[in-house]
């Protein structure tokens, strides 16, 4: 979220307006920063903002929807190029299913323009609000990653602007390296314009989903390892508050794709996906997280995990026919749900440990924190792959995020267990970290997950690209930028 006094439009043929002021925010709550915000609509615009940029001596931070948990889309005391105007659909082949739209577009904007075509995003974060400019900045994964990848997988082109105002076409046979360093590469390589995806093609708005419940960690593996070679999407939820014989008693939803829809023209509306704006037609949907907000501490939550394995686990086995938006959007059920949080915020650690390491790791760090007093509140299990980005998080293995309550009083002690797990078990165990959630890293702590040689060469290419450093923000400052 950003907050300004104004909105401004900034266009290349007249000179700049003032800056809104503003202040922006990182999804979890926690981080903040204030600076000037502009909003173009063009590529010319984005250029304007970039020209201003170097005349003043400030640097600039790309901004989509402002998802990421952490400080990845913050710039204190500088200016956000906030791209959510650059939203338009540029070009639509419903025969090959090529999309070329503009970065400020949201996965709901994608989905809802090519669903009726019998289209689907190939990858999907847990929300459709997310701009695609956003997920190419942080490659994003879906509940399909080990089958499917990241979105690079799936980039065919995109277009950037460096800071210097070069224009700059990407795609696999041009500049492949340049691609697969900016896709993840957190905004700081280039600004896209534009980018070219191939969907996925779907018979049926609906998936076949069923439910089951695992009494351990060791069974939570093992579903995985027996549903991956036919699923087309897994996700598991895993009890934080679970300990001894139950550490990591959970349910884990398998999904597959339906291919016998005997109405594929209604599931694949987009009035079929969503759900009503009211619940049993008279409470707002979007005042539930009112309703939450008593439950969200340790005592609330220990009943609501509690409740939720029982629920899960007497359902256990039953297929339903689940639309695709309300399979994927877990993070859109209850509009503005986190607010239920506040006071304080939201802190997500998330670790992507190779499969034969994951085990000891995971049990590790869903056995530390409690000890510490800090028990995560959802706890989320994937499956994946290893990505081709140069700053690659994910690897052939599982990933385990843990969102914490975090609070004033309690935060510096969460940051201190977690950072201790970092560096003691996750990073031994080639461990690593996704950046659009993280908010703990420095500098040494990152080149050792990363490696030497991706940071070095991604530091190599924004001197070439950057050498004036005008693409920055509080996350490149704290844990990519070079030594000065």
């Amino acid at each position: 979220m950003i907050t300004t006094a104004s909105d401004q439009d900034v266009r290349a043929s007249v000179p700049l307006p003032p800056g809104s002021f503003g202040v922006a925010e990182g999804w979890g709550m926690l981080h903040r920063a204030a600076g000037d915000v502009y909003r173009p609509s063009t590529p010319e615009g984005v250029l304007a903002v970039l020209r201003l940029a170097r005349e003043s001596r400030l640097s600039v931070v790309p901004r989509g929807s402002g998802y990421s948990y952490g400080d990845t889309a913050l710039n204190a005391e500088n200016i956000i190029l906030d791209t959510t105007r650059l939203n338009r659909i540029l070009d639509w082949n419903p025969e090959t299913g090529i999309i070329r739209l503009e970065p400020g577009a949201t996965v709901e904007q994608l989905w809802r323009y090519t669903l009726e075509d019998g289209w689907w995003p190939p990858v999907v974060p847990g929300a459709m609000h997310p701009t695609l400019g956003g997920c190419l900045a942080t490659n994003v994964h879906g509940k399909n990653n080990w089958k499917a990848g990241t979105i690079l997988d799936h980039i065919l082109a995109a277009e950037m602007v460096t800071a210097g105002g070069e224009h700059i076409s990407l795609s696999r046979e041009n500049n492949p390296e340049l691609l697969g360093a900016t896709v993840g590469g957190v905004g700081m390589l280039g600004v896209f314009t534009s980018l070219t995806l191939r969907l996925e093609r779907i018979s049926s708005g609906l998936l076949n989903v069923r439910e089951e419940a695992v009494r351990s960690l060791d069974e939570m593996f093992a579903s995985f390892r027996s549903h991956s070679p036919r699923a087309d999407y897994l996700i598991g939820w895993i009890d934080g508050f679970a300990t001894g014989h139950d550490l990591g008693r959970g349910l884990v939803q398998i999904a597959t794709h339906v291919h016998d829809d005997p109405e594929p023209g209604r599931t694949l509306s987009a009035r079929a996906q969503l759900l009503p704006d009211t619940v049993l037609g008279i409470i707002p949907r979007s005042r539930l997280w009112l309703a939450m907000k008593p439950v969200v501490n340790d005592v609330g939550m220990r009943a609501v995990n509690r409740l939720r394995y029982a629920a899960g686990s007497k359902r256990a086995g039953r297929m339903t026919r689940v639309p695709h938006v309300q399979f994927h959007f877990f993070h859109d059920f209850v509009p503005g749900w986190k607010r239920a949080w506040q006071p304080g915020g939201i802190l997500q650690y998330q670790v992507f440990v190779p499969r034969e390491n994951a085990p000891a790791v995971f049990r590790a760090i869903l056995e530390e924190p409690p000890a510490h007093g800090f028990t995560p509140y959802l706890a989320v299990f994937k499956l994946h792959r290893a990505d081709a980005s140069l700053l690659r998080y994910s690897v052939d293995g599982y990933s385990l995020s843990l969102d914490f309550h975090a609070t004033e009083r309690h935060y510096a002690g969460l940051q201190r267990t977690l950072t201790g797990l970092t560096t003691d078990v996750v990073l031994p165990a080639g461990g690593r970290f996704y950046l659009a959630k993280d908010s703990l890293l420095d500098r040494p702590t990152a080149r050792r997950m990363l490696g030497d040689d991706a940071v070095d060469r991604f530091l190599e290419l924004k001197r070439q690209l950057d050498p004036d450093e005008v693409l920055q923000s509080n996350l490149y400052r704290r844990a990519l930028r070079a030594p000065r």
